[in-house]
């Protein structure tokens, strides 16, 4: 959500022209060929699956052949390389080449590379097992409105503009920065702001010129919309929030490195209607997550010869993970629900 991302950085011409009925009828028909042209990898490939796509190392890679390479990269990732499609293709096809040239060389039947193919193996399979867990997770599904009745702070949005005065850190070292104030200099500079705005101040005209966060001092202080249960929000921020109406400003509220005046530029509650996608998302998840936690309880290990580990220590703070660097840890293979 770009408002919390943006929270977050606050707190740390058409040309026509007349054509004869032959040239607009041989214009709509060239408009809809090129239209109708397949683009994509999956597409291409179903229309024309022998085209040659690319060559690579004097090789010539078909639309299927190239489709089924990308098939690898799941599509909601896959999505993020537009514009990189031939560098990642390049890479996947080097990745399967070099590793035909290792099973030439028997390689994959040899310590310790077989037993590091089978562990991948495992992983992958384990991390399919427990998606397939997650989605079919069962249960009675709690009642909507009694979650929203029982959360009211989730669902009361606040539209927000601030005014950020920072200050250095005690103990960080003097800059040249103009904006390299002590705490009480940040103090003080924000007590004169809030006279000014009570003064008649207009708050956006303030913000520009006063406002440390360039990005939203760019917009006249706007930060976006925030969830009062939102944990972006800091304890004391939300207190001065609490009941603060459409207008309010509040007085110099100390953040970390800093002190934030906010604005209420308006507030809403939403209704159970406009809350329900996002409470039905929330508590699948809840259930996805209890159907995988029941599922990886089962494994838990119980030392019987401490010897044999080397060890009588416990720990699992620096367990080291058995996954692939940059995959998702088996425990959470269900994604986070979506945060509007």
């Amino acid at each position: 959500m770009k408002s919390s991302l943006l929270l977050t950085s606050v707190l740390c011409a058409g040309v026509s022209f007349a054509q004869s009925p032959a040239a607009t009828a041989q214009t709509s028909s060239s408009t809809t060929s090129a239209t109708a042209k397949p683009s994509g990898p999956e597409a291409v490939a179903r229309t024309e699956p022998n085209r040659v796509v690319a060559t690579i190392n004097g090789k010539q890679i078909t639309a299927r052949e190239a489709a089924d390479l990308l098939k690898a990269i799941p599509p909601d990732q896959l999505s993020r390389y537009q514009g990189k499609l031939p560098n990642v293709l390049e890479q996947l096809y080097m990745g399967q080449d070099l590793a035909h040239q290792a099973e030439k060389m028997n390689l994959d039947k040899q310590s310790p590379v077989k037993e590091q193919l089978e562990l991948s193996r495992n992983q992958v399979l384990a991390q399919a097992y427990l998606n397939k867990i997650a989605s079919n997770a069962a249960g009675t599904a709690a009642d909507p409105a009694q979650y929203y009745n029982s959360h009211p702070e989730e669902f009361d949005r606040v539209d927000l503009s601030g005014i950020f005065i920072g200050f250095n850190p005690p103990g960080t070292p003097a800059t040249n920065n103009p904006n390299s104030r002590t705490e009480e200099q940040a103090r003080a500079k924000a007590d004169d702001i809030e006279k000014k705005l009570k003064a008649g101040g207009d708050f956006s005209t303030i913000a520009r010129t006063d406002s440390d966060n360039q990005q939203s001092a760019a917009n006249g202080g706007k930060i976006g919309t925030v969830s009062m249960a939102g944990t972006q929000l800091p304890a004391d921020l939300k207190t001065a929030l609490q009941n603060a109406k459409t207008g309010d400003i509040t007085a110099p509220v100390r953040i970390p490195n800093g002190y934030l005046i906010a604005k209420v530029d308006s507030r809403k509650k939403l209704t159970l209607d406009e809350a329900r996608p996002e409470i039905t998302q929330k508590l699948q998840s809840e259930r996805n997550q209890a159907a995988l936690k029941q599922e990886i309880d089962k494994y838990k290990i119980q030392v019987q010869d401490p010897d044999f580990f080397g060890s009588t220590a416990s720990s699992t703070a620096s367990t080291p993970s058995l996954q692939k660097p940059g995959a998702p840890p088996l425990a959470t293979g269900v994604p986070a629900p979506h945060k509007p």
